[in-house]
């Protein structure tokens, strides 16, 4: 039992070498059939050619092997993404670099790229002569928020005949995510709210906000970080920063996220106008493709306007706060700088119209009956539900602290909201609807590739 035991194991260990751990492997069976079938033969009937034939096929087998043995165990591709995520409309660029050290020249190399990205195929043929590299680059429009992968690569080669090939994996997943696309928003007028406490708007304060008032002189208790060593080294003694209280309350931005909501079929949207053809002239130009980024569902014009509405406001100095629930519940706290909007927007990226709470629900309870306690909070929510059922909500939200509202509605084109903007106004609402096709100009235009133009002799060139 000894014995078999050990023949089992260098069995084992010799099919793993032989095999480079599993990844060769014998692409046409048949090709094991020849050589004995040709040498029977020979013996049966005693002919040199025969022979000849015989061990002929089995010196071209061992090539084969050694050929694709030699390849796929030296050959490198590596792939360069520098960004880790992107905004819907950017274009990714990858770089590629594929590196054949061996003496065998490449003839062939499946790329199959296992991506996520929705729309992006890395999947190519590509070839390498000996002891040289190869370089290419892929492009991948983001057309959907999200969180996706890239990779892992699968790769595949063989030899000349491509009797024996390999087949192995390279290379880890990397994780991308792409936000929501970020538009103007320069007509729509942010609820103020009321800043919070008893204390006037133009008092100072030390809680930090983006504005600093002015500078007096240290006292026991005072942070160290407000310290202002400029004035300190000019006066030589210890003063500190105040700042100006910030003079609106914290912007809550709630979203709707009911299934109900979302369910009324998309209507097709037309097509953006495109310039006329290509004209080839002594030097023709390449026009680019152009770049729709109108959202195609009203679930994907509501997170739009909810991020580009917390930019807005951050970018006033605002403190911001997110509120939604579709399924799980996603609450951003209120707060200022760049940080919270990547926090909100990090939100944004994984919600989708899963939910089943009403928004009316949403606004009473939870989060949203905190947020509607708190000071001078101002509100702005988002919704395609134009019957107005959480207008209740909304009173409720006044009934404290005078604050602010704001109803973003989303709709297909067509669809008028006067009724419900005169009962909305009643309360002190402000109402603007969004419609489905309606142009919306993005806040960081994204840059257009290179505009290539075709030479007389065929050659294309970047300008």
């Amino acid at each position: 039992m000894l014995n078999v035991a050990m023949a089992k194991q260098a069995f084992h260990r010799a099919h793993l070498w032989l095999t480079l751990d599993g990844r060769m492997r014998l692409l046409q069976p048949w090709a094991l059939l020849p050589a004995p079938l040709v040498l029977g033969l020979a013996l049966a009937f005693p002919f040199r050619w025969l022979f000849f034939l015989g061990y002929a096929w089995l010196v071209l087998l061992v090539i084969c092997y050694i050929w694709a043995r030699s390849i796929s165990s030296k050959v490198r591709l590596q792939r360069a993404l520098h960004d880790t995520w992107a905004e819907v409309g950017d274009e990714l660029t990858e770089h590629w670099l594929l590196e054949n050290p061996s003496r065998l020249p490449l003839l062939w190399l499946e790329v199959d790229d296992g991506s996520t990205v929705p729309g992006y195929q890395a999947r190519r043929i590509a070839a390498c002569g000996s002891r040289e590299t190869a370089t290419w680059q892929t492009y991948a429009r983001c057309n959907q928020r999200g969180i996706y992968t890239l990779g892992p690569l699968t790769l595949r080669l063989s030899d000349p005949f491509g009797i024996i090939g390999a087949q192995w994996q390279q290379g880890e997943t990397r994780r991308i995510v792409v936000y929501p696309a970020l538009v103007k928003l320069a007509d729509l007028r942010l609820p103020r709210g009321q800043s919070g406490g008893l204390a006037q708007v133009d008092l100072l304060q030390q809680m930090a906000t983006p504005s600093v008032g002015g500078i007096r002189e240290y006292v026991p208790g005072d942070l160290l970080s407000r310290i202002h060593w400029p004035t300190v080294a000019r006066k030589q003694r210890l003063m500190v920063k105040e700042f100006d209280q910030e003079r609106a309350g914290a912007l809550w931005i709630a979203i709707d996220l009911r299934s109900s909501t979302y369910t009324e079929a998309m209507p097709q949207l037309a097509p953006l106008p495109v310039e006329a053809g290509n004209t080839y002239t002594q030097s023709s130009r390449i026009a680019a493709a152009e770049i729709d980024l109108r959202p195609s569902t009203l679930l994907e014009l509501a997170i739009v306007l909810a991020g580009s509405l917390a930019a807005q406001a951050l970018a006033e100095g605002r403190s911001v706060g997110l509120l939604a629930d579709d399924g799980q519940r996603r609450v951003v706290s209120p707060g200022q700088g760049s940080q919270q909007l990547w926090r909100i927007l990090g939100a944004l990226v994984e919600m989708q119209a899963t939910g089943t709470i009403a928004l009316s629900d949403l606004l009473a309870r939870g989060p949203g009956s905190y947020a509607a306690r708190a000071p001078g909070a101002a509100l702005a929510l988002i919704t395609p539900d134009l019957g107005g059922t959480w207008a209740a909500a909304l009173v409720g939200w006044h009934s404290g602290p005078v604050g602010g509202g704001l109803a973003l509605l989303v709709g297909h084109p067509g669809t008028r909201s006067d009724e419900l903007a005169s009962r909305l106004a009643g309360i002190g609402v402000g109402v603007q609807l969004f419609r489905l096709g309606e142009e919306l100009r993005p806040l960081r235009p994204p840059r257009p590739r290179a505009t290539a133009r075709v030479s007389p002799l065929g050659r294309v060139r970047s300008s």
